[in-house]
């Protein structure tokens, strides 16, 4: 990763650090898909994943822990299976802050995280 993106993630740890104690939305836009989910923000860090041959998961996340639900399109919610949810890293292309809000781009989707 460049200095650039280093300090980037950085950024975004802080940020995130300062929300812990909240329940945050998380919405994940890819392609046409957008994916809406809640957590109850208790922990950050930074995880590097086991290699995957498929390249289907990031080798570097910021993984949220909290218990959370997922909100489907029809109104229904069911707990996250894991008591986290994980941001990949790998390839990011911007992140923009503000106390309330964040936005962070990656190769694959954009993120909006809410608190």
């Amino acid at each position: 990763m460049s200095e650039m993106t280093n300090k980037a993630i950085e950024l975004l740890l802080q940020e995130l650090q300062g929300w812990v104690g909240y329940e945050i939305t998380i919405e994940k836009k890819e392609r046409n898909d957008l994916d809406k989910n809640t957590l109850a923000l208790r922990g950050v860090e930074i995880v590097n994943q086991i290699e995957d041959e498929d390249d289907y998961v990031d080798p570097h996340t910021i993984q949220l822990k909290g218990n959370g639900t997922v909100l489907q399109k029809n109104g229904n919610t069911f707990k996250l299976p894991l008591d986290s949810y994980e941001l990949p890293i790998h390839e990011l292309y911007s992140i923009e802050a503000s106390s309330e809000l964040l936005t962070v781009k990656t190769d694959r989707a954009t993120y909006i995280l809410k608190k």
